[in-house]
């Protein structure tokens, strides 16, 4: 039988990659702000918000994942890439 120290590494181990990824994810939508700034495109997607929101439900089912836990998360993540876009979208010229 494993020992619980040896779950709590594997948790740990994982808990890195998932901020790893949360780190990529949002470098991606930097440079979303950038474009969006640099062509004038407006910030707020709501078709997008719900596409994104939509696929990541049906993604979790083959995952034995929450739709709802999922969907909570995914609020959480755009929330944050909506933060990040207009910080970027209002900051000066220069911020590129």
């Amino acid at each position: 039988m494993e020992d619980l120290s040896n779950f709590r590494a594997a948790l740990d181990r994982i808990d890195a990659q998932l901020i790893e990824l949360l780190g990529q994810r949002f470098e991606v939508c930097r440079k979303v702000a950038n474009y969006k700034k640099l062509y004038d495109v407006p910030m707020m997607q709501p078709g997008r918000v719900k596409e994104v929101h939509a696929r990541n439900a049906e993604l979790a089912k083959s995952h034995a994942v929450s739709p709802a836990f999922v969907q909570d998360l995914y609020t959480l993540v755009i929330g944050e890439a909506c933060r990040l876009e207009d910080e970027i979208i209002d900051a000066g010229p220069d911020s590129h």
